[in-house]
């Protein structure tokens, strides 16, 4: 059996995504939080200095994206065909394109406060509704995950909107179906069960 160890910080961020892909499979890992004090001791043993890294059986793996593709593919959740596969990755490409606009490295807090208002109520609403109408379109109109059965997608998508929604709670007020979906993927049971235990951190 293969050993897994998750190595990041005392939070969801980038290392969640890899999370959800081990509760959705079942698949039990080491989940190794190092604290801000701790990480300059931890960080020439990472492959690139940085995290999130993923031990396997003694090899540690780097790239937040590349491990997922990994995992994903290893655990089935890229859907079925190579059409599916290319659905799932356009919507993790959309979603990560809309990431990039968040503010997070804007350093003038009264800037920064102008930018995610304009982020949380122009930006992705307008990126949102061309979603869903991908989404809508790729399913036929009927109610199912992004690329009709469960997918990393999903996993992306619950994750971006679990750090948005507190922000603002009806940003997905104008995109119905997708809201939908969120309730939806945050229902399945191992995605529940994680999410009910997880530790309450601040990102």
């Amino acid at each position: 059996m293969v050993q897994y160890k998750l190595y990041y910080f005392n939070g969801r961020g980038r290392a969640e995504v890899i999370r959800l892909i081990f509760a959705v499979a079942g698949v039990e890992y080491e989940d190794i939080r190092i604290s801000g004090e701790d990480w300059p001791k931890h960080k020439a043993s990472m492959p690139l200095g940085q995290m999130p890294v993923l031990e396997m059986d003694g090899m540690k793996l780097c790239q937040s994206q590349a491990i997922c593709r990994l995992l994903t593919n290893k655990f089935g959740l890229v859907g079925d065909s190579d059409m599916d596969k290319y659905w799932c990755d356009m919507f993790i490409d959309m979603l990560d394109d809309m990431s990039k606009k968040f503010p997070f490295t804007e350093k003038d807090e009264e800037k920064k406060k102008e930018l995610l208002k304009v982020f949380l109520n122009v930006t992705t609403p307008e990126a949102l509704l061309k979603m869903e109408k991908f989404y809508l379109e790729n399913n036929n109109g009927e109610e199912s995950f992004l690329v009709g059965k469960l997918s990393a997608a999903d996993l992306v998508f619950v994750t971006f909107f679990d750090f948005l929604v507190p922000m603002k709670e009806d940003i997905l007020t104008g995109v119905p179906k997708l809201a939908a979906l969120y309730k939806r993927i945050r229902e399945v049971p191992n995605i529940k069960a994680w999410i009910s235990k997880r530790p309450e951190t601040a990102f």
